[in-house]
């Protein structure tokens, strides 16, 4: 009777201890979830497109095709990196329905869209134009509507300065009204001027797909320390 009364009991406690670890398991996954569902989805809005080309390089390169390629490097290292990312635009086009005005649709058109996201943060990329040529350097302009925008600005600047521009004495600045998302977005929002194509050897690196690949690679590391 005593060995039966004591497997009985090691049953109990077996049971016990492997409800207790299948509940901890089940609380850290539940946790882990949670976690994950709670993270940012960064919206990637490649400034410009269609018959929009923005700046004009210093060699008649475009500024849309840049922002465009840029985009697609920085969303590739965001989903292999497990971060949720969006593009407003993947080709070459404007947002903006048949009747509409086209410039002003296009903008009501990717705010709408960037505001209609959980959780989102907003990453529009441009490049940067100046009369006088020997200007140069990333700078960073953010949305004065939420405190997380400076941060995410300050972050991905100095991880570009650290990367690839250590002379850049460049400081990022706050937006007024002058840009429209930036100004009515209701989501942390930043826009970076990768770079000046007025400036003949940054465009050249503008335009080279390795460069776009370290300052897409840059930008991601500057977002991994400030949203995960």
């Amino acid at each position: 009777m005593k060995k039966i009364a004591l497997i009985i009991l090691s049953s109990i406690l077996v049971f016990a201890c492997a409800f207790e670890i299948t509940k901890k398991i089940d609380n850290g996954v539940s946790q882990v979830i949670r976690q994950y569902e709670a993270r940012n989805t960064v919206v990637i809005d490649a400034g410009h497109g269609g018959k929009d080309g923005g700046t004009i390089g210093i060699d008649g390169s475009v500024e849309k095709n840049i922002n465009l390629s840029l985009s697609l490097e920085l969303y590739d290292f965001l989903m292999v990196s497990g971060i949720r990312a969006d593009l407003v635009r993947n080709d070459d086009y404007e947002i903006y329905k048949t009747g509409e005005e086209r410039n002003k649709s296009d903008l009501y058109n990717r705010l709408d869209y960037i505001n209609s996201k959980d959780n989102a943060v907003l990453i529009s990329i441009h490049q940067n134009h100046y009369e006088n040529e020997s200007e140069w350097g990333t700078q960073i302009w953010y949305s004065t509507n939420d405190d997380d925008s400076k941060l995410l600005a300050d972050s991905i600047l100095e991880n570009i300065k650290s990367n690839l521009q250590p002379d850049n004495k460049r400081v990022n600045k706050p937006s007024g009204n002058e840009y429209y998302l930036l100004h009515k977005a209701s989501v942390p929002s930043i826009m970076i001027e990768c770079g000046f194509m007025s400036n003949t050897e940054e465009n050249n690196r503008l335009q080279s797909k390795d460069y776009q690949k370290e300052i897409a690679f840059s930008i991601l590391t500057g977002i991994c320390e400030q949203i995960r």
